[in-house]
Order: structure tokens, then C-alpha cells, then sequence
């Protein structure tokens, strides 16, 4: 009976001023893992007053389940999916993580040097169909050549590992993956076709865009706002050390499972490029620039509304001294 009435006395707690604890679900071989044992091995999340439980996930397609599910509170994906998921009455919002997106790439025996050069040709994606990047590819080419990406090349819908594998072997000639697996191709001779400043400068775009970010319940976050702006303070502090302190870099480096230092140096430049450390009304404008691009795009299908949702960005300014 005793225990009993501390469990409800519990209960009434969490209730009465909200969680001190977050389940974030990440992918295996993700760049969060790293920005997060930082945390850990700091103590920055006692430091910022919450408890963290990190729930290794297979595939992006589980991050998506498991957030909707309630199996955990937040995940990193793209705010096309927030604002897609809004639309159908689930009440999920984005807060920033990185700006880094990924590059359409080609091996060093590729002789392509435009995308019309890969007409016929397989293009390996690791986002899936409605991957940011290569909504964005297909609006740049679509804009360049009045051609639609998806009408030139055959795409190819795989993990970003095995597309990794297949670059390297030489079995596919072309591929967008997620930034990181792009950073780890480049000391063997992989390189862009289009990078990103002339995918961004072609599209008229700001080249500090966010596209994927924290992904939470936006009601369970208004009732819990305290731990999750923590939680955000807490990431940046880690993105702070990152940023300034290789000897960091050296103590995470055997869990990155690189193979060499130019690997290793490749990687840090891509993520200390990727930082961003606010989120303003200038940035949100700009977001609406990129969704007005991707929904003139004939397949309605691509960010399944009309509408850009004012909800579909957690609006948080954290004080920063760096």
C-alpha cells in the first residue's frame, strides 16, 4: 500500500511540474550520437537540470515510427516532415540542428560534369523519396534545365551505409547521402557534381538555412517548455565545445569508426560547418522561401500541403557566449 501511494504521489509530480527526463531516438552510425555523448561526458544534462535516455534506432523510417508511437520524445529529421505531418493533425514541431545537407556527389572515374551527364544512370539517395536534398536537386535542375532530376536519372532509394559501399566499389556512379558518409568519401577521391553553395546560390536561397532539427510534440513540449529549451542550451553547449576543442574531437574519435586522419579531419570540418546557434524570424522567412519552391513542384506529394504551418518551428533565442 506504501509503495502504491508513492507511485501516485509520484505521478502527481510529473504532472504538476512536468518531466526531468527525454528518450531521444538516433540512428546507429548519425552525427547526433557524437553532440550527445559530449553531453553525457560533460555532465552539461545535469548541468542543465534533465536526464537523458538515448534509444538506438535502425532506420529513419523507425526514428519517424518511434516518435509517433510515444516511444520517444525527440528524434532529428527534416521540418518538410514536421510541416507534412501537421497537415494531417499531428501536433509535432522543429527546432534546428545543423544546416548541413547532403551533396550530390559522383566517383572519381565519373566523367559527368552536369547533370544532364547522368541521364540514364542510377542516382543512389539515402533520404528516401522525400529527402530534402534531393527535393532540392530535383528544384535546381528543374530551374537550370527546365528538366526534372527524377525524369533523368533512375533513382535509387537505399541506406546511407550501403550507398557508402557501393561509391566506394565503384558499383553506382552518383549519389546524395547524408553529409557525414559524403565527408568520409572524400579522401578517396569522390567529389560534387553540384555542391551545395551552387545547388543554394542557383535556387536563390540563403546558404545558412537549417533543414534538419529536434524534432518533439509540440504539446507535450508547451507543457514541459523548461526541459525541453534545456535540452536545446544543453546541445549547444556541446556543438560550443566541438567547435573550439580538438582534444574532444580526439576522445570521441574511436567511436566515429574512421579509418584514417583525413577522414577524421574531414568529418570535423563538415560538422563544425554545419553549426548553427540561432533560430530567428529572418530564418523562418527564409524556410518559407524553400517550401514555396518545393510545393510548385508538380507532385503534390512532396510536402503534402499547401500551407507552411507557424507551429512547424519550436521558437526558442538561447543565450550564447560564443
Amino acid at each position: 500500500m506504501k509503495y502504491k501511494l508513492i507511485a501516485v504521489l509520484f505521478l502527481c509530480l510529473v504532472n504538476l511540474y512536468g518531466q526531468n527526463k527525454l528518450r531521444v531516438g538516433v540512428l546507429a552510425y548519425g552525427t547526433v550520437n557524437w553532440e550527445l555523448d559530449v553531453l553525457k561526458y560533460n555532465e552539461i544534462k545535469k548541468k542543465n537540470g534533465f536526464d537523458l535516455q538515448i534509444v538506438e534506432l535502425a532506420s529513419k523510417s523507425a526514428q519517424l515510427v518511434s516518435l509517433q508511437s510515444g516511444d520517444v520524445d525527440i528524434i532529428v529529421t527534416d521540418w518538410i516532415w514536421v510541416n507534412s505531418q501537421r497537415a494531417t493533425g499531428k501536433d509535432f514541431t522543429f527546432y534546428p540542428y545543423s544546416k548541413a545537407i547532403g551533396t550530390l556527389n559522383v566517383t572519381a572515374k565519373s566523367k559527368a560534369s552536369t547533370l544532364l551527364d547522368l541521364k540514364g544512370k542510377e542516382l543512389g539517395i539515402a533520404g528516401g523519396v522525400d529527402d530534402k536534398s534531393w527535393l532540392l536537386y530535383r528544384a535546381f535542375c528543374k530551374k537550370k534545365y527546365n528538366m526534372d532530376l527524377k525524369d533523368i536519372v533512375t533513382p535509387v532509394y537505399a541506406s546511407a551505409p550501403i550507398l557508402y559501399q557501393k561509391m566506394i566499389d565503384d558499383s553506382l556512379e552518383a549519389s546524395i547521402n547524408f553529409w557525414h558518409f559524403n565527408s568520409m568519401l572524400e579522401p578517396k577521391g569522390v567529389k560534387p557534381l553540384v555542391d551545395v553553395d551552387e545547388l543554394l546560390d542557383g535556387l536563390e536561397l540563403d546558404k545558412n538555412l537549417p533543414f534538419v532539427g529536434w524534432t518533439f510534440n509540440r504539446n507535450f513540449a508547451l507543457k514541459n517548455k523548461e526541459l525541453i529549451n534545456s535540452f536545446i542550451d544543453a546541445t549547444l553547449q556541446s556543438k560550443k565545445i566541438l567547435n573550439f576543442n580538438n582534444q574532444e574531437w580526439n576522445r570521441i574519435k574511436k567511436d566515429m569508426n574512421v579509418q584514417d586522419d583525413a577522414t577524421f579531419e574531414a568529418l570535423k570540418a563538415g560538422y563544425r560547418k554545419g553549426i548553427i546557434k540561432e533560430f530567428s524570424q529572418k530564418d523562418i522567412d527564409n524556410l518559407g522561401k524553400v517550401f514555396k519552391i518545393l510545393s510548385q513542384d508538380n507532385d503534390s506529394k512532396v510536402v503534402g500541403t499547401t500551407n507552411l504551418y507557424d507551429e512547424t518551428f519550436w521558437k526558442y533565442s538561447p543565450t550564447l557566449d560564443w
